[in-house]
């Protein structure tokens, strides 16, 4: 791994960990409610589709990590959703089924805890354990 992948993956890592802390009651509403748990599932799966098309079919001079990948899904969902006025829930009786955005980002979150250089699980979101897809192992 070069310089510039050390310092995309720092830049993605604290990008995440930028906005883990405005999701943190995600995580003990994922513990507590086996309908939201199988969103988050859900949400798991289809963020490693993404990560794995925008891999293999957008063409790059120089590859990029998953890391990398996941931020940058994370990030665009995030700013679309902002700016059609969406804000994160702030407590976990707010998240529900329909708490889209929420969850992908989540699960983008979780998934790049699990890269070398991702962000480091912290208080709730590391009691929470959900089955991660293969590819993204």
């Amino acid at each position: 791994m070069g310089w510039a992948d050390l310092v995309a993956d720092r830049s993605a890592r604290r990008w995440l960990q930028g906005i883990a802390g405005r999701l943190e009651s995600g995580w003990p509403a994922l513990a507590e409610d086996p309908a939201l748990w199988s969103a988050f599932e859900q949400h798991l799966s289809a963020a490693v589709h993404a990560i794995r098309c925008e891999s293999e079919l957008v063409p790059r001079t120089e590859p990029v990590t998953d890391l990398v990948l996941l931020a940058g899904h994370a990030h665009d969902v995030w700013t679309r959703a902002v700016d059609n006025g969406w804000e994160p829930p702030r407590v976990p009786a707010d998240w529900n089924q329909r708490e889209w955005t929420g969850l992908r980002i989540l699960a983008c979150y979780r998934l790049a805890s699990l890269q070398p250089h991702g962000p480091r699980l912290t208080g709730a979101a590391a009691v929470v354990r959900p089955r991660i897809p293969k590819r993204v192992r």
